[in-house]
């Protein structure tokens, strides 16, 4: 997979942009709204990439439909997932997306397995098997929502374990020629040496760098000139302060 076309500085400013932009209403509420959320974020964060997350969308239907996401376990995560209403939700939010960003590099962000099995069920109920169907179950998302103009899927993980499982995900993003992205979090970050199937892998020392969280404490913070960089803006920060950083992270890295 050719990566050119991907960030160097690689910014998730979804819950900030919430925040800053929308007073802490949930973009997903509205698909149809949501291209015009995202143009406006791309604006003020002057992104390359702009992510469509569906993390978010999945807890927000929820939400919408009275459903406890704790208590669902894999089984019910699946038929979530599945679920035509909920499919067409994801769609129109991404049709109003493309509408909105125009020629803008446009990526979806996913929970990976784990992640996805950390929402439904207790860690002692995280079983191989219920990494491997969720695994699955993403793919099948994955091959409905794709689009010609998704350039990139970038998946979070936080569990070592469903490292083993990614391979169908894998296998869908090469068949559509797009980027696999997996940022490590947690304990999944003592495994990156599993991450080597993907395009670009952030955190664990991988590859990718992630930015660490003292750096917006006022911690220095170099990053390599020949290594991207992946950071997930604090939903809190002041804008300011969080456009000056950005700043000085892009001429450091030009």
């Amino acid at each position: 997979m050719d990566l050119t076309s991907l960030p160097a500085l690689w910014v998730d400013g979804y819950a900030f942009g919430t925040r800053v932009l929308r007073g802490g209403e949930e973009p997903w509420r509205s698909p149809d709204e949501l291209g015009f959320f995202l143009r406006d974020l791309a604006q003020l964060l002057s992104l390359e990439l702009v992510e469509v997350p569906v993390g978010p969308a999945i807890r927000s239907w929820a939400e919408g439909q009275d459903i406890a996401l704790a208590s669902l376990g894999a089984s019910g995560m699946e038929r979530l997932i599945a679920d035509a209403s909920f499919r067409v939700h994801l769609k129109r939010g991404l049709e109003t997306a493309q509408g909105a960003l125009g020629q803008r590099h446009l990526g979806l962000s996913l929970p990976g397995p784990g992640a996805l099995a950390a929402l439904c069920l207790e860690a002692d109920e995280i079983d191989e098997d219920a990494l491997d169907d969720l695994a699955l179950s993403l793919a099948d998302l994955l091959r409905a929502l794709f689009r010609p103009g998704l350039s990139a899927f970038r998946f979070e993980e936080c569990d070592p374990r469903a490292l083993e499982f990614y391979d169908p995900l894998l296998n869908v993003a090469r068949h559509y020629e797009a980027a696999a992205i997996v940022v490590l979090k947690g304990s999944a970050e003592s495994a990156a040496d599993a991450a080597a199937g993907f395009d670009l892998a952030f955190g664990g020392g991988a590859e990718g760098q992630m930015l660490p969280a003292t750096f917006w404490e006022g911690a220095d913070f170099a990053p390599s000139s020949d290594s991207r960089l992946f950071m997930e803006l604090p939903a809190d920060a002041v804008p300011e302060t969080i456009l000056a950083k950005l700043g000085q992270l892009r001429g450091s890295m030009a």
